[in-house]
């Protein structure tokens, strides 16, 4: 599995989508969280690479597109490849990682506003409407994925007030 392993900051991240050539249809994106902790992450006992190998393990060829963390904005596979994130909701979407566990709280600070940067660039390039949000729980109901805490309703007014 090949993977960028990139990290940018908001600002990088809108220069990098802007200039961009995606050759395939980008018609959702899908939120997940990564269940290990913030404080595993800042450690190192869980990054970019630590998930490659995870998901080689699994026998995947592509991941998800994107981790975001307190320090920025990870770039992992390639938009233009189809990542392996949602089942079938895995055609047309753009997986993003977010850093953390949701089922108790709410995404938060850096990674709430980095996420939120990624979600209104991603909008912009892709023409995309808040009804293209989803959940990888929609796609595998044994998952909590974003978190049991997330609910689209909060992440769309949290996205309409930008």
């Amino acid at each position: 599995m090949e993977i960028i392993n990139q990290c940018l900051s908001k600002i990088e991240f809108a220069e990098y989508i802007e200039g961009k050539m995606i050759d395939r249809e980008i018609d959702k994106i899908i939120l997940h969280h990564t269940w290990d902790t913030n404080d595993r992450w800042q450690k190192g006992e869980v990054s970019c690479d630590y998930y490659k190998n995870m998901y080689e393990e699994k026998g995947w060829k592509s991941g998800p597109h994107l981790f975001v963390a307190p320090e920025g904005i990870w770039l992992f596979t390639d938009i233009n490849i189809q990542g392996t994130h949602a089942n079938q909701g895995n055609k047309g979407s753009i997986g993003i990682e977010m850093i953390g566990r949701y089922d108790e709280s709410l995404p938060s600070g850096k990674i709430w506003e980095n996420t939120k940067a990624v979600l209104i660039t991603l909008f912009k390039k892709f023409h995309l409407k808040l009804t293209d949000i989803h959940f990888h729980r929609e796609y595998n109901p044994t998952k909590s994925c974003p978190g049991k805490a997330v609910t689209k309703k909060w992440v769309r007014s949290e996205i309409k007030q930008i």
